[in-house]
Parts: C-alpha cells; structure tokens; sequence
C-alpha cells in the first residue's frame, strides 16, 4: 500500500499551519524557504495512505477564513462538510481529503497527535510528543497549544521499505532472498527473479528482525522472524541444524495490519530450499504441512508485510 508524506507550512501573520501531500501547492520543500502564500515550510511531518482501504478512514481537510486556520480531522460528524466547497459546523469549508489513516494502532505507525492553540486559533499536527510535550487531553503545553487527541495512525515521515530480491541458483536447488540489488554480480550463478515482496528498513513498535541463514552443507538460505528457532542472532554465529547467521534482512509485523500482506514460507524436502512468497498461488497451498506445487511444503507465514505499489 502506497503512502505520500504530508508536508507541513507556517504562516506567521495568519497564525496557522497548513499540511499538504502536494509540495507544489506551497512551491518549495526547502526547510525555512518562503512559498506561496507566505508559507514557509518546515518539514516533513508525518504520512496518509493515499488511497482508501478496508480499515482506512479519511482526512478531511477544511479552512476557515476568518480565523484563518487549516483544519484536518478524520471524524466526519466534527465539521459535518463532506464535499469540496461545502461549509459545515463553526463556519469551515471543506477543501478536499489529504488521505487516509488508520483509527487504531497497527504495526509500525505512530500516532497523528492534535494540538489548538485558543488564542490564535490555530491547528497543529505531528508525530513527535516533544515538541509541545503534553499527550494528556486538554493540557496545554508548549507555546501554549491544547493537546485534543489523536487524528489518526500512520507511518511515520521517515518511513521506508526496501524491495527484497529473489534469486535462483540452479546447481544449489536454492533461493536467495536479499534487499541489497548490489550483492549478487551479474557473472552470479544465482539468477534473478525479481522483486518478492518488501520489508520496513528500520524498527519500529510492532515490528521484528527477520534473520538471515545460510547452511553449506544443504546450500540453503533460510529467513525467520523467529529468534529462538535457529538462536544465533550475531553475523556469523552458528546456530541450531548448522545455520550461520548473516545477519537481518528487515523487520516485518508478526500479526496482520492494515494495507498488509503475509510472506507465506515453504520448504522442499527434495531439494532442502526454503522460499517464501506473498504469492500463494505459486504453490497452491497454505495449509500447514501440505505439499504443492513442485514439491513445497507449506510452513506457515514469516511474517506480514506492505503492499507497495
């Protein structure tokens, strides 16, 4: 599931704040540039999914003109304006959706935190508690704005995936699966396959390593979320059944999210290959135990990962 960062703008005459997933609309990402409008820009603030799923709900975005404030709210009944130019409740016109977040907490996201500053009505959002260092409902804090709730959860600003390449070695009967494009050569025996799914680059609340193996005796990679199955968690220690550990692959979530896929795990007794796919048609099992196609044996799921478009 794609996602666009939402920038964020200060207009220090109007007193307000104003976040958009279009940097043109403002004209500059420059930290402390001027755009249009007078805005200036400070940064990336955090990110909306950018198209509706199950579990999703809207960011409606509004402007008030006499208060001159940009406010965003993922709770229709508050403003009650669902279509663009529409005015609602307390004098807000509806300028259209920003993009789509998640009600609740789910693997990797943070939470879209809601401040009001009373005396120069204006609306603020982040994903960073420090900055106005207060989460508790009411409480003022920090250059005096009034922590209201939660807008919502999403990734934060810095989020990346990585692609995760499968390879295959003829010779070896054995997959390999990396998220460095640079570590197999072209003169390789292995033979690219192209993008299996992708994984989150850093950690985060939620999410866990998904080690990397490599045993030489049966010329196979395995990958798992699972610490305790292999034990060696340091490059290069030697861990259960003679796998070497090679380190972490990436973090995924060990329970379904919103915008998720699971990475199903099979095994080849004939060919002692581990493969993993988001693709269970491959093999046309994900019954645990159960042969399929070309004589994988389902094992259960690694773990769940982003759809990325």
């Amino acid at each position: 599931m794609s996602v666009n960062v939402v920038h964020r703008y200060w207009k220090e005459a109007a007193h307000d704040h104003f976040y958009t997933t279009n940097a043109a609309e403002i004209g500059t990402t420059h930290v402390g540039a001027t755009g249009n409008h007078g805005y200036v820009y400070e940064g990336e603030s955090f990110t909306v999914f950018n198209h509706h799923h199950a579990g999703l709900v809207p960011v409606y975005r509004y402007w008030h003109e006499s208060h001159h404030d940009h406010f965003y709210t993922a709770d229709h009944h508050e403003i009650g304006a669902h279509n663009v130019g529409e005015v609602g409740k307390h004098g807000y016109k509806n300028e259209g959706i920003l993009g789509y977040v998640s009600p609740v907490e789910f693997p990797g996201s943070v939470a879209i935190l809601r401040y009001n500053h009373d005396g120069n009505h204006d609306h603020l959002y982040n994903a960073d508690p420090t900055e106005i260092g207060t989460t508790h409902k009411d409480q003022v804090g920090k250059h005096g704005y009034r922590f209201e709730g939660v807008l919502g959860y999403a990734y934060p600003a810095q989020h990346h995936v990585n692609p995760v390449y499968r390879y295959w070695n003829e010779n070896f009967k054995d997959h390999f699966y990396t998220a460095n494009a640079n570590e197999i050569p072209h003169n390789s025996p292995y033979a690219n396959e192209g993008i299996s799914f992708h994984v989150f680059n850093h950690h985060h609340h939620g999410l866990v390593p998904v080690y990397r193996y490599w045993e030489p005796k049966n010329h196979d990679h395995f990958y798992t979320a699972n610490a305790a199955e292999i034990g060696a968690t340091q490059s290069g220690q030697v861990g259960n059944h003679g796998y070497t550990c090679e380190g972490v692959l990436g973090y995924v979530s060990p329970t379904a999210f919103h915008g998720g896929v699971p990475v199903h795990r099979y095994y080849s007794d004939g060919a002692h290959d581990h493969l993993y796919t988001t693709n269970h048609a491959e093999i046309g099992t994900i019954h645990v135990g159960a042969v399929g196609n070309h004589g994988y044996k389902y094992e259960g799921v690694l773990g769940y990962v982003p759809i990325h478009q």
